[in-house]
C-alpha cells in the first residue's frame, strides 16, 4: 500500500508566502466595465458641451478620458 501512495503524480499547489496564496483572482471584465463607464461619462459630457454651443474633443491617456470643451 505504501508504494501505491508514493507512485501518485504530484499535483500543482500554489506557493504560499506568509499564509497568502499568489494566485490572482482578478477578473478582466471588471476593467472593461470601468473603462466603458468612464467612456460613457466622457460622451455625456461631450454631448452637454455640444448642446451648450461648444466643440468637444475627447482624448484618452493613462490618467483616463479627457474632454476638452471650447466655445465657438
Amino acid at each position: 500500500m505504501e508504494t501505491a501512495l508514493l507512485a501518485r503524480p504530484a499535483y500543482y499547489s500554489p506557493e504560499v508566502i506568509g499564509g497568502t496564496e499568489l494566485v490572482s483572482e482578478e477578473e478582466p471584465w471588471v476593467w472593461m466595465v470601468v473603462v466603458g463607464f468612464a467612456y460613457a461619462v466622457a460622451l455625456a459630457w461631450a454631448a452637454y458641451c455640444r448642446h451648450t454651443g461648444g466643440d468637444a474633443e475627447i482624448s484618452f491617456s493613462w490618467t483616463g478620458f479627457k474632454v476638452k470643451c471650447t466655445g465657438r
